[in-house]
């Protein structure tokens, strides 16, 4: 049981699709699709993605 209610916006925990795992990585989906076929992660992207999860939290 979570101590914080969850935001207005987030998504049902039980999706496992890639729009729920991008919004929980803090990429758009072409972003999360793109690392995930790449298999890269840059350093603008961890903190563009750090920063998105960072901003919901924060609010």
């Amino acid at each position: 049981m979570p101590i914080l209610k969850p935001l207005p916006d987030a998504m049902d925990p039980d999706r496992d699709d890639d729009e729920y795992w991008a919004y929980e990585n803090g990429a758009t989906v072409p972003e999360y699709l793109e690392w995930r076929r790449t298999g890269v992660l840059t350093v603008s992207m961890r903190v563009k993605w750090w920063w998105r999860r960072t901003r919901r939290v924060l609010r």
